[in-house]
C-alpha cells in the first residue's frame, strides 16, 4: 500500500467528520444567559481591540457559594474550556499575566447560534477556538503570583513588535500588516476584512507556509551555515518557529504549516523522502486530536485543501469551490486571476513588513526611523495596489457567483469526482477531465425547482418574508428590523446568499416604518452582490421624509419603483397570485400603520394572507372581503407582531388560517405577543408559531402538502 500513515491518518479525519455532521455540538449552558457569575482560569491570551483589553481564558472553572478571603478556594460549580472577558474597566495599571490563574466576575452571555439560514455561527466558531462564552463588565477581583514566563515573553515581544508598526505605517496599513505578520485581526477595519474575503485574497492573513518557508526556512538554512550541528539547527528552527505560531495565536494553518515544517526538516535528518500529503494528513490528525471541531472550520478546511489542489490540480480553485460555497454561499470568480499576481508579492511584502519592523526597533536613531518608512512605504503601496485589485475585481460583470449553499450529497458527489481524478489522472486523457469537472461543477451548483416557498425571518422586532415560487422567481414582502442593526450585513444577505439569490425581482413594502425597511435601504445602500428588480408601495402612502428617502435610494440604483391598490393583482410565476386586498387608491390616513398593504397569495388552492401593520380599516376591508368571496388563508402573518390593538375576532374567523406566524423580537418593550391574540388564535384552532421562540419558519408547499419547518426542527403539516 502505497503512503499507508496517509491512508490511516485520512480514515480517521472522516471518521471525525462523519461523527460531527450526526451529532453536532450543543450550546454550553451552564450559567444563565445575562446572569452574573465569577470565573476562575489560566490567562492564555490577552488582546487589545480600539484600545480595550480582552482576556481569554482557558481551563476554567464556575465559582459558586460564598467567597472568602482567597477565591480561589470557593466551591466548584463547574468546568467549561474557556471563556472570552471584555474588561469593566480597560485602562489598567496592571495586565494580569500570560498563564496566571485569574478570578474575574462578570455578566455571562452565550454567543449567538444561528436564527436564520445563511447566519455566522458564533457558537460553533468559538466553541472550536475553546471558548464557550463571554464575559461582559468583567472586573478581576484576584490573580496567582505564578505564571508563564515563555508565554509573558512572547506576549510582551508581541507588543513591541506591534508598537513598531504603528510607528512606521498609518493605522490602516498597520492594521493589515499585523494581521499578515502577527496574527492580530482584531485592529483591521470591518470593511477592509469583507473586501478581501470577497474578493478571494482572504488567506493572506493566515499564519501559514509561506510564513514559515520566509522565516523558519532562513532561519535554519543560517543556522547550519554557521555549522551548527543539524540535530541542534533543526530543534531551534523548530522552537522558534512554534513560538513565532504562539506569539501569533497558532491558529490552525499555523499548526499545519508548524508540524510540516518540523516533519521536512526531520525527515532529511534522517535521510528519508519527504512526502507532503503524508506530512499533511498527519498535521490534521494532531489538530484533530486536539479539538476534533476543527473539521467544520472552514479556515481548517481552507488551508488543508490548499495543499491538496497545490498537489494534485497545480491550482486551489477545484478544491475551495466547495468550500467556499459551503460556508460563504457565493464564489469570487476573478480570485485565480488576483491571485495570480499577488501570491508572487507576498513575499516582497511579507519581507518589507519584516525589515520596516527590525529598523524601527534598531537603536540607531534617525537612520532607523528613516529606514522604517522606507520599507513602510513599499508595504503602503503594495496594499494599496491589493486594494485596487479587490475594488476592481467586484466591481466586474459576475464577479460574485451566488449559488447558494450545496446539498450535503452534491458537495461529496463533487469531491468524489476529484478524488477519481486525482487517483486516476494519468490514465485520463485532457478532455476527459475537463468533461467530468464541469459536469461535477454543474451539479454542486445547480438549483432545482418546484414548490412555492415562503420564509418568516426572525429579525427581530420587524417584519420580513421572502418567497420563492415554484419556478425560481424570488420576492420579499417588507424586510426590516427595529431591535437588530445592520439586518442586512448579518441576516437578509446571508440567508438570500444561502438560497442561491442574487436577485430579488420585487419587493413589495406594506409601509415605511423602519421595521419593516431598514433592511431594504441598507441592501439599496451597500449593494451586498444582490439587483432588486422592482419595488412596490401602496398607492395611498404619505409622501413624508421616509417616503422620499425611498424613492432617492431607488432612483440612484436605476430601480423602478411601482404602486400598488385594492383589486391589483400580480402574477408571481407558474400558478402564483398575489393580490392586494388594502388600502384603494384614494385611502386618506395620517398613520402610516393605517395604509399598510394587505395582500393575500394563492397557489394551486393553497393560500397565504399579508397583513403588515394594518389597523381597523384595512381589518374590516378585508374580512368584509375573505367573507364574500368565501376565500380564507392557511397561512396568516399576524398583524402588528400580535398587538392587542390589532387582529380582531372578524377578521381572524373570516381568513380561518391553520398556521398563524407572528414576528417579534423577545423581550420586545411592546409586549408583543398579546396574550389576547394568542388566546383568539387558540380559538379558531389555529397553530401559532413565533419567530422569537422558533427562528426563521419556513413553508413548503408542494404536491397538495404543506410543510412547515423551523431553524433546527422540522415538522410535516398536510393541506
Amino acid at each position: 500500500m502505497k503512503r499507508p500513515l496517509c491512508v490511516v491518518c485520512i480514515a480517521f479525519v472522516a471518521v471525525v467528520f462523519v461523527c460531527l455532521r450526526l451529532s453536532p455540538p450543543s450550546v454550553c449552558e451552564s450559567v444563565a444567559d445575562g446572569g452574573e457569575a465569577v470565573y476562575i482560569g489560566e490567562v492564555c491570551q490577552k488582546e487589545y481591540k480600539n484600545d480595550k483589553l480582552m482576556i481569554y481564558l482557558k481551563d476554567v472553572k464556575i465559582q459558586s457559594g460564598i467567597f472568602g478571603q482567597n477565591v480561589f478556594e470557593t466551591n466548584s460549580l463547574q468546568k467549561i474550556s474557556g471563556i472570552i472577558c471584555y474588561l469593566k474597566n480597560p485602562l489598567l495599571k496592571k495586565e494580569p499575566k500570560q498563564g496566571a490563574v485569574i478570578a474575574v466576575k462578570g455578566v455571562t452571555t452565550y454567543f449567538d447560534v444561528p436564527r436564520n439560514h445563511g447566519e455566522f455561527n458564533a457558537m460553533l466558531y468559538y466553541k472550536t477556538l475553546g471558548y464557550d462564552l463571554a464575559v461582559y463588565g468583567a472586573e478581576i477581583l484576584a490573580e496567582s503570583s505564578a505564571y508563564s514566563r515563555y508565554g509573558e515573553m512572547l506576549y510582551r515581544i508581541k507588543r513591541r513588535l506591534e508598537k513598531a508598526l504603528d510607528m512606521a505605517l498609518d493605522d490602516e496599513d498597520a492594521g493589515v500588516m499585523k494581521a499578515i505578520l502577527l496574527g492580530n485581526k482584531s485592529e483591521m477595519a470591518t470593511e477592509a476584512k469583507e473586501l478581501y474575503r470577497q474578493s478571494g485574497i482572504y488567506h493572506i492573513f493566515a499564519i501559514s507556509g509561506l510564513h514559515i518557508t520566509i522565516i523558519g526556512m532562513s532561519l535554519y538554512r543560517l543556522l547550519r551555515k554557521v555549522r551548527l550541528p543539524a540535530g541542534a539547527a533543526i530543534a531551534l528552527s523548530v522552537f522558534v518557529m512554534f513560538s513565532y505560531g504562539e506569539m501569533a495565536g497558532m491558529s490552525a494553518s499555523a499548526v499545519r504549516a508548524v508540524i510540516m515544517f518540523a516533519v521536512k526538516l526531520l525527515a532529511g535528518f534522517f535521510c528519508r523522502s519527504y512526502d507532503m500529503l503524508t506530512a499533511l494528513a498527519l498535521a490534521a490528525v494532531l489538530i484533530l486530536m486536539e479539538q476534533p471541531l476543527y473539521i467544520l472550520h472552514t479556515g481548517f478546511l481552507l488551508s488543508f485543501s490548499a495543499i491538496v489542489g497545490i498537489c494534485f490540480f497545480s491550482n486551489t480553485v477545484l478544491v475551495h469551490l466547495p468550500i467556499f460555497l459551503c460556508a460563504y454561499y457565493e464564489f469570487p470568480i476573478y480570485s485565480y486571476l488576483i491571485n495570480l499576481i499577488i501570491i508572487p508579492v507576498m513575499p516582497v511584502l511579507m519581507c518589507s513588513g519584516i525589515f520596516c519592523i527590525f529598523c524601527a526597533l534598531l537603536p540607531i536613531g534617525k537612520a532607523g526611523v528613516l529606514l522604517a518608512y522606507m520599507f513602510g512605504g513599499v508595504c503602503h503601496i503594495i496594499l494599496k495596489v491589493f486594494e485596487i485589485l479587490s475594488v476592481f475585481s467586484l466591481k466586474l460583470p459576475y464577479a460574485q457567483w451566488i449559488t447558494g449553499r450545496p446539498d450535503d450529497w452534491k458537495t461529496v458527489c463533487y469531491c468524489a469526482v476529484l478524488l477519481f481524478i486525482a487517483y486516476e489522472g494519468k490514465r485520463l486523457v485532457s478532455a476527459v477531465k475537463v468533461m467530468l469537472v464541469v459536469a461535477a461543477v454543474v451539479l454542486l451548483t445547480s438549483n432545482t425547482a418546484g414548490a412555492l416557498k415562503i420564509s418568516f425571518l426572525d429579525v427581530g422586532q420587524g417584519d420580513c418574508i421572502y418567497i420563492e415560487t415554484s419556478d425560481r422567481r424570488h420576492y420579499l414582502i417588507d424586510a426590516g428590523s427595529s431591535s437588530e442593526s445592520d439586518i442586512a450585513q448579518y441576516t437578509l444577505a446571508p440567508f438570500l446568499k444561502y438560497s442561491g439569490v442574487s436577485r430579488i425581482d420585487a419587493v413589495f413594502i406594506t409601509h415605511l416604518d423602519s421595521d419593516h425597511t431598514s433592511g431594504i435601504k441598507e441592501l439599496l445602500k451597500e449593494n451586498k452582490g444582490i439587483e432588486i428588480g422592482q419595488i412596490v408601495l401602496a398607492e395611498a402612502a404619505i409622501k413624508d421624509d421616509a417616503y422620499y428617502e425611498l424613492l432617492e435610494l431607488c432612483r440612484s440604483d436605476d430601480i423602478l419603483v411601482k404602486t400598488a391598490k385594492a383589486g391589483d393583482t400580480y402574477a408571481l410565476g407558474k400558478d402564483t397570485e398575489l393580490a392586494v386586498l388594502h388600502p384603494t387608491a384614494d385611502y386618506e390616513t395620517q398613520s402610516r400603520n393605517a395604509y399598510s398593504l394587505i395582500m393575500r397569495l394563492e397557489y394551486r388552492g393553497f393560500s397565504a394572507l399579508f397583513t403588515g401593520d394594518a389597523e381597523a380599516d384595512g381589518e374590516v376591508a378585508t374580512a368584509r372581503y375573505l367573507t364574500r368571496t368565501g376565500k380564507g388563508a392557511d397561512i396568516y402573518k399576524v398583524t402588528h407582531h400580535g398587538s392587542k390593538y390589532s387582529n380582531t375576532q372578524a377578521l381572524l374567523e373570516a381568513a380561518g388560517p391553520k398556521l398563524a406566524v407572528i414576528s417579534c423580537a423577545e423581550d420586545n418593550s411592546y409586549g408583543h405577543p398579546h396574550a389576547e391574540v394568542i388566546e383568539a388564535l387558540n380559538s379558531i384552532g389555529s397553530k401559532v408559531l413565533i419567530t422569537k421562540d422558533t427562528g426563521e419558519i419556513t413553508v413548503t408547499v408542494d404536491d397538495g402538502r404543506a410543510a412547515i419547518s423551523v431553524m433546527n426542527n422540522e415538522a410535516l403539516v398536510e393541506k
